[in-house]
């Protein structure tokens, strides 16, 4: 069974603060007041799909200047996952106050960096990426289910 997860990362009020900006946007509960908006088809279609994503699948220009937006109210990362079959890779990126503070990062271990520098503890986890609760969906798609009731 594979795993595929493209998503931004940061706290419930910073997400919030500009998750209104498309309409398909939704804003999911992680724990510790961390939450995720995951970027299904139907969000990039609508934030912007055009232009080279470099190592990302996701990460098109058009997304990359909306995190940047974002970490005008604190920091946030996108992040990407794919596995199947026992092998694949991670990928994340870190914005705080407009400037890009980890560059993208592709290598074993990169959500977990980033989910550091978001403030996330692994506390008894295993790492952080357990910590803040990444493992309860496989595929981007299905965390829209969780996501809170738009305002």
């Amino acid at each position: 069974m594979g795993y595929f997860l493209q998503a931004i990362i940061s706290t419930i009020p910073v997400l919030k603060a500009r998750y209104s900006d498309f309409k398909s946007a939704v804003v999911v509960p992680l724990t510790d007041d961390f939450a995720l908006i995951p970027i299904t088809d139907e969000l990039l279609d609508e934030v912007g799909a055009s232009g080279s994503s470099g190592k990302f699948y996701r990460y098109t220009p058009e997304v990359a200047n909306w995190v940047r937006a974002i970490s005008t109210y604190g920091a946030v990362a996108y992040i990407e996952a794919e596995f199947f079959g026992g092998t694949g890779g991670q990928i994340a990126v870190v914005w705080s106050s407009g400037d890009e503070i980890l560059p993208p990062t592709q290598e074993t271990g990169a959500i977990n960096i980033a989910l550091q520098l978001l403030g996330v503890s692994r506390g008894s986890s295993l790492d952080e990426f357990e910590a803040v609760g990444l493992p309860r969906h496989r595929d981007t798609d299905d965390w829209i289910d969780d996501a809170l009731p738009r305002q």
